[in-house]
């Protein structure tokens, strides 16, 4: 595994990261069996920072027994603000909340990053007014609930405009930064770039986009355009025989941008986080 200083935070991060939202795996009943193995295997491969949401169902709570079983502070954490519950506000008092609440799940004494979950949720005005969002993230800064605040979601004007301020340590964004579709790179990874942002690309499979089998027609089909559609097929093209699977190039690809510090892995297994995370080498 290699690292990447994480921006301005200073941490050193492995290249590909775990992320949290599959880790129930298809199996209800061994769902903490199987998230202990995940977890286990993510800290002998030399991940070291994982990312997930209260939104991920059980995930914190699985995370919590998972972590337990591996060296303490071996892993960076990271969750999020929102949509749990369904009438989440984002004010700040409801973010200090939801952060309590998240570190009695993980049992932790403290989360490496705490972030918005989908900007485009809270809204500009909502995040910046008193009492709202980014206070409330600061606030749990200075009472020791995380080291660090950052910003997530697809909303890419507000992602951006929300990196520009300078407030934020880090931004996740996902879906929009793969080899066919680069909407990203327009103005939110330069925004991040300027303030020395630690940068996470989440989804980065695309939906089974990058993952030989039948989902990827599905995957195809849902992207916003034929160019999308081409630049995929081009992207494809330019691969076949060189060696390594497809979900390996796919890595490969968002990884030979510096700007970015992990690209982080939403699998279910130990075995497809170890596909992904060779990438690194």
């Amino acid at each position: 595994m290699n690292y990447r200083t994480f921006g301005r935070t200073g941490l050193t991060v492995s290249e590909v990261s775990l992320g949290g939202a599959y880790l129930m795996g298809s199996d209800p009943e061994r769902a903490i069996e199987s998230t202990c193995q995940v977890v286990q295997h993510a800290a002998q491969l030399g991940i070291n920072y994982i990312d997930t949401a209260p939104l991920y169902g059980r995930s914190e709570i699985l995370l919590g027994e998972a972590l337990a079983t591996v060296a303490k502070n071996h892993f960076y954490i990271a969750t999020k603000v929102g949509y749990d519950p369904q009438d989440f506000d984002y004010r700040g008092d409801s973010v200090l909340w939801s952060l309590e609440r998240s570190l009695q799940r993980l049992r932790i004494d403290k989360l490496t990053i705490a972030q918005i979950h989908e900007v485009n949720m809270a809204g500009w005005e909502r995040i910046m007014e008193p009492g709202g969002t980014l206070e409330g993230l600061k606030l749990a800064r200075e009472r020791g609930l995380c080291s660090y605040i950052g910003v997530t979601g697809r909303a890419i004007p507000l992602l951006a405009q929300l990196a520009a301020t300078g407030e934020f340590d880090t931004l996740l964004v996902y879906s929009d930064y793969h080899p066919c579709v680069q909407k990203a790179a327009e103005a939110v990874l330069p925004a991040a770039a300027t303030h020395n942002m630690g940068v996470v690309i989440g989804t980065p499979l695309a939906g089974g986009l990058y993952v030989d089998g039948p989902q990827r027609a599905e995957a195809l089909a849902n992207l916003e355009s034929d160019d999308a559609r081409q630049a995929f097929w081009a992207w494809f093209k330019s691969i076949e025989g060189l060696p390594g699977t497809t979900p390996q190039h796919a890595f490969r690809w968002m990884l030979s941008d510096p700007r970015v510090s992990t690209v982080s892995s939403g699998a279910a297994t130990a075995d497809q986080l170890a596909e992904v995370a060779a990438a690194s080498q």
